[in-house]
């Protein structure tokens, strides 16, 4: 992602991630009362690292949490068909 966006790995690091316990994430942004990732770009509503999204991104919305939660999943994901 760094290299994509032509940036040095720290100064990734520090613009757009946050620690999390022991791990790192993805900076979020809250728009209209819900949180978005950094890289979601709400007008063109779209992401603007599509190339290189991580891999959460990438098997979103078919995550083992959504398997029991189908509600959640329309909710998060109006386009997928159940």
């Amino acid at each position: 992602m760094a290299e994509f966006l032509n940036l040095d790995r720290q100064e990734f690091i520090q613009t757009y991630t946050r620690k999390v316990g022991y791990r790192i994430s993805l900076k979020e942004l809250k728009i209209k009362g819900s949180f978005h990732c950094i890289f979601f770009d709400a007008d063109k509503k779209g992401c603007q690292i599509y190339p290189v999204r991580p891999t959460q991104c990438r098997t979103f919305p078919f995550w083992d949490h959504f398997k029991e939660n189908k509600d959640e999943v329309i909710k998060e994901c109006p386009g997928i068909i159940i």
